[in-house]
């Protein structure tokens, strides 16, 4: 098992890499508060409290185990989050002398009434913290946007021409004209296939790479706020409010953005993300490119699946 200093040099990584530590309260604990402070974190005390800086979640744990899991394979995996406990994020004290509480062979992520972070010596290696990423412009953004609009574009052209292949080999070639004169121009059922199928494109791209193709050829790449990965609500979150942000041609969503110092329009500040450049991105939180064609094809057919059940609705309707 690691030695204190092992651990907390793992440890120290790891909150660079994520902006920081998840603790966990269990429900009948003592709940802090945010903006107050706790004293002890994974069996270590730190001379100047630590403090509460927001709420998290188990997912935002289960992410941590990971982390550390990578980092040091040897040590094991730590206890899964338990949903029914209570997840803060927690800002690093001053620099300041560590004094140990347990012993070494207790000192992976696990549950505890009583958690909080040491003071390390070394750490100026927590240098991202939440809010610190500088957020990709309105207009590369739009581009990106305007992009995937032009691969949705031809995606939807395709599937009505497949559509029309499969109807005609169901009829036994000779679909009735009255089929391919409903199919043959776009009406509401169409119109709202594409719109919830453009909505689970951009859903499932973010949440498994954290680009579209368009934001992938532009280099830009969703995050949280904390510079880990995209969570699959806050891309459902951040995508509903592209539907505010869009209004008046966009002009919204640029307003929004000008008065945030990361350039977040409203979607990704109620969702806590950010747009950035793929270069700022942490490398904990870069994905592969298997990971990137995963989220794209299954994203495109999400896009074709919907389209197809409008035009089968219009076609029967």
């Amino acid at each position: 098992m690691p030695t204190a200093n092992e651990f907390w040099d793992v440890a120290a990584q790891v909150s660079s890499e994520r902006g920081g530590l998840v603790v966990g309260f269990v429900r009948d604990g003592t709940q802090p508060e945010v903006g107050s402070t706790i004293d002890n974190v994974f069996g270590f005390a730190a001379l100047e409290p630590v403090t509460v800086a927001g709420v998290s979640d188990s997912t935002d744990w289960d992410e941590q185990v990971e982390a550390f899991y990578r980092l040091r394979p040897s040590w094991g995996r730590g206890k899964a989050g338990d949903p029914d406990a209570k997840y803060y994020r927690v800002s690093l004290p001053a620099p300041g002398p560590i004094r140990t509480q347990q012993s070494a062979t207790d000192m992976l992520p696990s549950f505890s009434p009583r958690l909080t972070i040491p003071a390390l010596s070394s750490l100026s290696r927590y240098a991202v913290a939440a809010g610190k990423f500088k957020g990709a412009t309105f207009w590369p953004r739009a581009a990106a946007r305007a992009l995937d609009l032009v691969l949705q574009y031809f995606v939807a052209m395709f599937t009505g021409v497949l559509f029309t292949i499969l109807l005609t080999v169901a009829a036994g070639g000779r679909p009735p004209a009255w089929v391919l004169a409903r199919i043959s121009r776009a009406h509401l059922p169409v119109y709202a296939a594409s719109l919830l199928g453009s909505f689970a494109y951009f859903v499932i791209c973010e949440s498994i790479h954290g680009s579209t193709l368009g934001k992938l050829l532009l280099s830009l790449q969703v995050l949280q706020e904390d510079g880990s990965r995209c969570r699959p609500t806050s891309a459902i979150i951040r995508e509903l409010g592209y539907f505010v942000d869009v209004l008046f041609f966009g002009f919204i969503g640029y307003v929004a953005m000008k008065d945030t110092d990361e350039q977040q329009r409203y979607g990704d500040q109620w969702a806590h993300t950010i747009v950035c450049k793929r270069s700022d991105v942490p490398p904990e939180s870069q994905q592969s490119t298997m990971r990137f064609v995963l989220g794209v094809m299954l994203g495109i057919f999400a896009y074709v699946a919907f389209l197809m059940m409008g035009l089968l609705i219009q076609m029967n309707s």
